[in-house]
């Protein structure tokens, strides 16, 4: 797994790549909306999760190296951001798997609706 997921992984605790930054789908593939198309600037996201999270802020303010890709990753345009989360499925076969097998449990549910929260109010930041 290349470190930009697991420091997005750490941000929500999330079963798998393709649950990272994008809301419920029907597929693994990356789909509109969430904080994969967000046009928030890191800072105000990262606000947000403090606000909104802490539990989940503490636990990716412990892991710098995984924040600093957490920032690398939401400062790409959003092509960008969808490119590299299809690249991750299509090369990852066994995080498409996870994802697939638990995107309808009440965890991955939970951290959806997390991220769609930031999603939506992270502009308030």
């Amino acid at each position: 797994m290349t470190r930009i997921v697991r420091a997005t992984l750490a941000l929500g605790g999330l079963l798998a790549a393709g649950a990272l930054l994008v809301p419920a789908a029907a597929s693994a593939q990356p789909q509109p909306g969430g904080l994969l198309e967000t046009t928030c600037s890191f800072a105000q996201i990262d606000a947000a999760v403090h606000a909104q999270f802490p539990d989940a802020a503490a636990r990716l303010d412990a892991h710098p190296d995984r924040k600093a890709k957490v920032q690398e990753l939401l400062s790409l345009p959003v092509e960008q951001r969808k490119q590299r989360a299809q690249e991750f499925l299509n090369t990852h076969p066994e995080a498409k798997r996870k994802f697939e097998e638990h995107r309808d449990s009440p965890q991955a549910q939970q951290h959806r609706e997390k991220l769609r929260v930031l999603a939506d109010t992270c502009h308030n930041y």
